[in-house]
């Protein structure tokens, strides 16, 4: 890829502005590159979401806020409506722009259920207390869904973080340069589309706010679907087997109709009886962005990321990686080892791959001393040896995911470093969730001996167009 400077950009997101404007839904154009670009958003929009059930302490905040995300999280209450959501904005520029986040969290508590249930429909836009012809005839919404995403509208933001708030519609109309993505799963989702809609409506262009959702329930009747769905970028994606996309359609008389474009994730039903928690749809969506990368790959679409980067500054790390699926169903969830070569190559300064080997059986590493030979001979002043295996716990429902790490300095008196850790996990619990509280910890050890260590965003979420800087850096 030339030098990785040159070529940081062409890996994942070269099209994130390329949301169109002229049809009524997320867009990527002629690029063939597409499905990449549009399968990274949708990952960085599932791990928002994900980290919007706890934005206190959730992993998934940590994570992105080691990256240089800022993420606020707002609680707003109207009446009997309380609504959550998390803000977040990056600190750099990508593609030239500002990007911004708004996640809506899902049902989480009592009160969220309770608006779940007002399946009544009001006329869409003027809401409860429309004329005799509108509720007969006319566009309708879901009155809770619609009460959710005006009680969030009405909260003014601090959007740039000058210590100022405003009116987000207002913001967002100020400043057409930036982008702003509005995300939710289940009911979040709901408040995400409609909160699209408002904005449109007040003035808001539709591509500076490409809407993403998960497993979201329908949100209005036919007429609204029809008038008002062309009007937003929307991408819903589903499961295959989530009960609550189609729910307001079956329990209810209302005509509710779903619109925008669907993506559907494959999940068996003998693989899980629940398919809707926001751990399948994070697991789900990094294991097609990696899918859709690698086939970009292959046909020469996309460049294959880079083996070694040796300019710079800091310590040449030499990299080895192995990743042992032992007997674990892979079908649907992420490519583990793929992840975290990813993440080492974002974090270290310099480096070079000496081998990467992803196995479903219990092939070893080379001997450790041809290891360190090898190393030497790459040039190398450190040599991190990294292994993350998965495999069936007996004959239950439960996985092992154990991640251990060594460094190794390769100067007289070098250090030598050893950490592991391990988690059992069940599906719903989240596969890439439980491993990224592994990866933290694992992460801090290396940056004991490694200080140098950079802070470029995340492979598998986005990286900057070609030729811009890197601004945290």
């Amino acid at each position: 890829m030339g030098t990785v400077q040159q070529h940081w950009g062409r890996w994942l997101w070269q099209g994130m502005t390329l949301l169109c404007l002229a049809v009524p839904r997320l867009c990527w154009g002629a690029d063939a590159a597409g499905p990449v670009k549009q399968a990274a958003l949708t990952a960085m929009a599932a791990a928002v979401c994900a980290g919007s059930y706890d934005p206190e302490d959730s992993r998934e905040n940590r994570y992105l806020g080691s990256y240089g995300w800022k993420l606020t999280p707002y609680t707003v209450k109207d009446g009997g409506t309380e609504v959550h959501f998390t803000l977040a904005r990056n600190s750099g520029m990508l593609q030239g722009k500002k990007w911004n986040v708004l996640a809506f969290r899902g049902s989480a508590a009592k009160k969220d259920w309770q608006l779940n249930f007002k399946m009544k429909t009001v006329p869409y836009p003027s809401g409860p207390g429309g004329s005799k012809e509108e509720k007969e005839e006319g566009p309708a919404v879901h009155e809770g869904f619609l009460r959710y995403a005006r009680t969030a509208l009405s909260q003014p933001l601090d959007v740039d973080g000058d210590g100022r708030t405003e009116d987000l519609a207002s913001y967002l109309k100020a400043h057409p340069e930036e982008k702003m993505l509005l995300t939710g799963h289940s009911l979040g989702g709901a408040g995400a589309t409609l909160l699209g809609e408002e904005l449109v409506g007040q003035g808001v262009a539709p591509g500076q706010i490409p809407v993403i959702t998960f497993g979201a329930p329908a949100v209005g009747n036919r007429a609204f679907a029809e008038q008002y769905g062309p009007k937003i970028h929307l991408l819903r994606v589903v499961t295959s087997l989530d009960p609550v996309p189609g729910a307001l359609q079956t329990v209810t008389r209302s005509g509710y109709r779903q619109f925008g474009e669907k993506k559907e994730y494959a999940l068996s039903g003998k693989y899980t009886d629940y398919q809707h928690p926001i751990s399948y749809y994070l697991d789900l969506a990094v294991r097609d962005y990696y899918r859709e990368r690698l086939a970009a790959v292959k046909n020469g679409i996309w460049p294959a990321a880079p083996l070694e980067q040796r300019e710079g500054t800091g310590p040449l790390t030499a990299l080895v990686l192995l990743c042992r699926d032992n007997g674990a169903d892979t079908r649907y969830s992420p490519d583990l080892g793929q992840f975290l070569l990813d993440e080492y190559r974002s974090l270290l300064p310099r480096y070079v791959v000496l081998d990467y080997q992803h196995t479903a059986g219990r092939e070893g590493l080379w001997p450790q001393e041809e290891l360190r030979q090898k190393a030497r001979q790459a040039g190398a002043d450190t040599l991190v040896v990294a292994q993350v295996e998965r495999q069936r716990v007996g004959q239950t429902d439960k996985w092992s995911i154990q991640l251990g790490q060594e460094v190794v300095g390769l100067r007289t008196g070098g250090i030598h470093a050893v950490a592991a850790g391990s988690t059992r996990v069940r599906f719903e619990q989240g596969v890439l969730q439980s491993l990224l509280n592994l990866w933290e910890d694992q992460k801090k050890e290396l940056q004991k001996f490694l200080p140098e260590t950079r802070r470029q965003e995340p492979l598998w979420i986005f990286l900057r167009e070609e030729g811009t800087p890197n601004e945290n850096h």
